[in-house]
């Protein structure tokens, strides 16, 4: 488990895993060393708290992947900066998104045939759980 997690979530250790209610819930920690301010681009290796972000990835064996990851936000550093503090960043999902790339991906590729009701029941086969709504706003369609 420890190997699919740093392929898939590169930046973070497995903690643990466990089946909630048919959901599998991963549990992991970042890893990064420093992280790069997004608005100066100055990197730093001084925390400044913790947080938990929850978000969606793809099923497991048709169990719905719910991960929490153990972030960090960081100060920084740059007196020419506005931001004193920043939230560090992942590959694998944009800030502020509630579900990976690689899950957005796949519901873009199933919708983009079909109507939302229909990627809708195509995706909930496979064991993604989604609004017609959400798929229409990933799509920046009127639905």
């Amino acid at each position: 488990m420890r190997e699919l997690v740093r392929k898939l979530f590169g930046g973070t250790e497995y903690l643990s895993h466990r089946l909630e209610s048919e959901e599998l819930v991963l549990e992991l920690e970042s890893v990064q060393k420093e992280a790069e301010c997004p608005h100066c681009k100055e990197k730093s290796s001084r925390v400044h708290s913790r947080y938990l972000r929850k978000f969606a990835d793809l099923p497991i064996k048709g169990h719905p992947t719910r991960v929490l990851l153990h972030c960090r936000k960081f100060f920084c550093d740059n007196p020419f900066c506005r931001y004193k503090t920043f939230t560090e960043n992942f590959a694998f999902i944009r800030p502020m998104e509630s579900k990976t790339q690689r899950l957005i991906s796949e519901i873009l590729k199933v919708s983009g045939n079909n109507s939302s009701r229909k990627a809708k029941a195509i995706l909930a086969e496979k064991g993604i759980k989604i609004s017609k709504a959400t798929i229409c706003n990933l799509n920046n369609k009127n639905c």
